[in-house]
């Protein structure tokens, strides 16, 4: 949480997207590169915040709240893959510009896969950190029994409980970061404020009971932009040997993996993440000069 009170160092604007608000955030000169956060409990653009800081130097970012999560609008409605894919291309194409990078983080990161590989000419080169969508998350699932009972009040307390600053502290400490004295007080308020508002359990619990789950099998191997995987290499909930299968699909990817690193890769190892990202940005730059 920025000084400001919102997730990034940049004030909130909203782009209107089917009669709802998505908040998104930009700052920064020169060329454009767009930030996408992953899927949980308390996601939002504070995960970004990092990249988004130390990108403005040479490229105006942009950072975006997905529906449902940080500063956009919370609609009570049954969430899909499909909307966040949407999403992406929707505003990528009105507001960031076509051929645009991005880095994308875990589920978000396979939502941009899927984006890119129907629209190639919307998106530049990709940086993904521990994307989901060849192992893990891939079978998108119906609302069934699960869901109602999460929609109703016991889900309520479920999300209340999960989205708690005891549940957040732990899951940070245990799965996204590697040294666990890094989440401090001002990373778990950071992540509780993202959840900590009306309507704030609609997207999660569809993440929870499997309807946000995004095969990327057939996306991935058809991708056509330059690809950086970038695995943290203590990464449990989406581990390194995954990545090997991510390499198999398409020739054009390649993996850096950062030392005493987990999920939270460009958070926890922002030097080694942003040096990565700049090669590769630049590297890609040279062979299209």
């Amino acid at each position: 949480m920025s000084n400001n009170g919102y997730p990034v160092e940049a004030p909130r604007q909203f782009y209107r997207w089917r009669n709802y608000r998505v908040a998104y955030y930009t700052a920064g000169a020169g060329s454009p590169i767009l930030l996408i956060h992953s899927i949980n409990a308390a996601a939002s653009s504070f995960e970004m915040r990092r990249p988004f800081s130390a990108l403005q130097g040479d490229h105006q970012v942009f950072a975006l709240d997905f529906l449902g999560f940080g500063g956009s609008d919370h609609p009570r409605r049954k969430y899909s893959a499909d909307d966040y894919i949407d999403l992406i291309s929707d505003f990528a194409r009105d507001v960031v510009g076509k051929g645009a990078p991005v880095i994308a983080s875990s589920l978000g990161a396979a939502y941009t896969i899927r984006a890119a590989a129907r629209d190639p000419d919307l998106f530049g080169p990709l940086t993904l950190i521990c994307p989901t969508g060849i192992r893990n998350l891939v079978q998108p699932q119906q609302p069934g029994w699960s869901y109602e009972v999460l929609a109703g009040p016991l889900g309520d307390l479920i999300f209340r409980t999960l989205a708690s600053r005891p549940s957040i502290a732990f899951f940070l400490r245990t799965q996204s970061y590697y040294d666990p004295s890094v989440v401090d007080d001002h990373l778990i308020e950071g992540f509780y404020r993202a959840a900590y508002q009306a309507g704030a359990k609609w997207a999660p619990i569809c993440f929870l009971t499997g309807l946000l789950n995004c095969d990327v099998r057939e996306a991935f191997a058809h991708l056509r932009q330059p690809i950086l995987l970038v695995w943290g290499r203590y990464a449990d909930l989406t581990p390194l040997r995954s990545a090997d299968t991510f390499l198999a699909r398409n020739p054009r990817a390649r993996l850096a993996v950062v030392e005493k690193a987990r999920l939270s890769v460009q958070d926890e190892r922002p030097t080694e993440f942003m040096h990565l990202v700049q090669q590769f940005l630049a590297t890609q730059h040279s062979r299209s000069a």
